[in-house]
């Protein structure tokens, strides 16, 4: 009698192992499949993953500077004071909320610099001026020369007051027309520096900056541009806004911003201006940059018809969160600070942390809230763009500064699920999560989210080190600037390796008309040399270049190496269309 099919598999072990194989194949071509797809996924969140390379900034306070934007945040300095009085036309501002976070010089500008007529910069909004030294001012930091990378740059701007043009009495002249719409502010950007990627002025109102550092992503990520330039800038210069904004009670009567605390009474205005310039990760990996933070994810959403047209929406604002996390890859439990938006006001604090509680506060860590507005005030469309500084600074000294002038908690505002408002600074915890977010909230109803993290790769991983180095370059415009940049480098090299510093003073730095090359081994050397040229001596190791003359050393351009070295000492002069009281 023939055996049965099941007989003959049980007596044929190699049948058996056979039906086996052929059993897991399934299995093995969708874990295959699972396989190229994460494969898949992981390479598009690559491209979505962004260096910040390089920043400039202006805050109130004197800031001009990482560094001591770091040092006031960590000693919870309260940066806002009464407007000054040149900058208060008689009569102008009487019965007004004046007090607010002001920067110490919004109308001197270097022109020359910029080769901007004395006429036109009389007739270009001082946002505009701003902007361009503190972009110019972002590249040097990121040792990136504009022209190195013009054909594929973008810029990114995020402004909204226009108060300059309230300035004007006579007819405007055709320069003040370019002078002042907002879509100018970011084209003369690009047009100074020859920047040909996409151009764009966003205005979302008090989101406008990270909304612009948003769209700068997504160009990155979709190729438009492999360089971009992304921020923003407010100004205060005329008491017309000020008054429209106390006409909706959102400013504080006793001029103080007070995020998450029950004296929360509303905001107080704040000038400000940050750019930051953004790669693609891959990129910046690949080109030896210095990678302050990496942005993980951003993402832009509107309140749509909430309680009101100005009114914030919670699940809005929480559904963006959840979406940019997604969209990253990335858990609640890898936040372990969130910079809010947080203006100071009764309701829009209460519903903006619970919205955050919403999206973040469900995994048991502690977790830690805070935002810069204590200290600066609401510097508006530059709000978003100062955040992300502040997170950035975070991320890289791994601590989180105190909330300025915080005492008692809003009693609307109820913390949990391991959300606190540091009293003072804290160290911040591995547990805690290795990102933060930081959110952006314009009137308009336009929210933004951005994410960020640290990166922890040692420097010269992907370049190797630094080649030694026989010399470096010192140029500027004029021969006074040339003198006090040799000054301001004399003292860096103080606290930064000579390679480093060499390579990036020779190819970080764009060459101006006048110039210097300094022959150095070493950096006593170097400093001597540095010291004789700022005080105008002769000294056998400075050799003054003409525009055209070639560098007398090649200073190798390999194991590409960047270090902060001081800006651009710029020699401004007061331009304006009115006369202007002297302090």
């Amino acid at each position: 009698m023939s055996p049965t099919v099941e007989n003959a598999s049980e007596s044929d072990p190699g049948n058996a192992s056979g039906n086996a194989a052929n059993a897991a194949a399934p299995l093995r071509r969708a874990m295959e499949t699972i396989r190229s797809l994460r494969a898949q996924l992981d390479a598009v969140r690559s491209t979505q993953r962004v260096a910040v390379v390089g920043a400039g900034l202006r805050a109130p306070g004197g800031i001009a500077d990482r560094e001591t934007y770091w040092q006031a945040l960590l000693a919870g300095r309260e940066l806002t004071g009464e407007l000054p009085d040149q900058r208060r036309p008689a009569g102008d501002w009487d019965g007004l909320l004046s007090r607010g976070g002001y920067l110490d010089d919004v109308l001197g500008f270097d022109a020359d610099f910029f080769g901007i007529s004395p006429r036109e910069a009389r007739n270009l909004d001082p946002q505009h001026r701003l902007l361009l030294e503190v972009a110019w001012e972002a590249f040097e930091d990121a040792a990136i020369p504009p022209a190195a990378v013009a054909a594929r740059a973008g810029v990114f701007i995020g402004i909204t007051g226009q108060d300059y043009r309230t300035w004007a009495t006579d007819d405007p002249s055709p320069s003040w027309l370019i002078g002042n719409g907002h879509c100018f502010s970011a084209g003369r950007i690009a047009h100074t520096l020859g920047l040909q990627g996409p151009v764009l002025a966003i205005d979302t109102a008090c989101s406008s900056s990270l909304v612009a550092v948003h769209q700068a992503c997504r160009a990155l990520a979709a190729g438009d541009c492999d360089v971009a330039a992304a921020g923003g800038v407010n100004l205060v210069l005329s008491p017309r806004s000020t008054a429209e904004i106390q006409r909706t009670s959102a400013l504080s009567p006793d001029g103080r911003c007070r995020p998450f605390d029950a004296r929360a009474n509303g905001f107080v205005r704040g000038e400000g201006c940050g750019v930051l310039v953004l790669k693609r990760l891959a990129d910046a990996e690949r080109d030896g940059d210095r990678i302050l933070a990496v942005i993980e994810g951003t993402g832009v959403n509107h309140d749509g018809n909430s309680t009101g047209f100005t009114a914030p929406n919670m699940l809005a604002q929480a559904r963006l969160i959840e979406s940019v996390l997604e969209t990253a890859g990335l858990t609640a439990s890898d936040i372990g600070y969130l910079e809010a938006h947080g203006t100071g006001t009764p309701l829009g604090d209460p519903i903006e942390l619970e919205a955050a509680r919403m999206a973040l506060g469900t995994t048991g860590r502690t977790w830690h809230v805070g935002s810069v507005k204590a200290n600066l005030g609401h510097t508006e469309a530059a709000a978003g763009v100062l955040g992300l500084l502040k997170v950035v600074l975070c991320l890289q000294h791994r601590q989180i500064p105190p909330q300025a002038r915080f005492e008692t908690l809003n009693p609307r505002i109820k913390l949990g699920d391991g959300l606190t408002v540091p009293r003072e600074a804290v160290r911040w915890e591995p547990s805690a999560g290795r990102c933060a977010g930081v959110s952006s909230f314009g009137m308009s109803g336009t929210n933004a989210h951005a994410v960020l993290s640290s990166y922890e790769h040692t420097p010269y991983e992907y370049t190797g080190g630094p080649a030694p180095a026989g010399g470096f370059l010192v140029s500027a415009h004029t021969e006074s600037a040339l003198r006090t940049l040799a000054a301001h480098y004399s003292d860096r090299l103080q606290d930064v390796g000579y390679p480093e510093f060499a390579h990036t003073a020779t190819h970080g730095r764009t060459r101006l008309r006048h110039a210097a090359w300094i022959k150095a081994d070493g950096a006593q050397e170097a400093r001597e040399a540095l010291t004789a040229l700022a005080a105008g001596a002769e000294d056998g190791r400075i050799q003054l270049l003409d525009p055209d003359d070639p560098l007398p050393e090649t200073v190798a351009d390999t194991g590409r190496a960047v270090v902060s070295l001081p800006g651009y000492p710029w020699e401004r002069r007061i331009h304006s269309i009115r006369p202007v009281p002297t302090a």
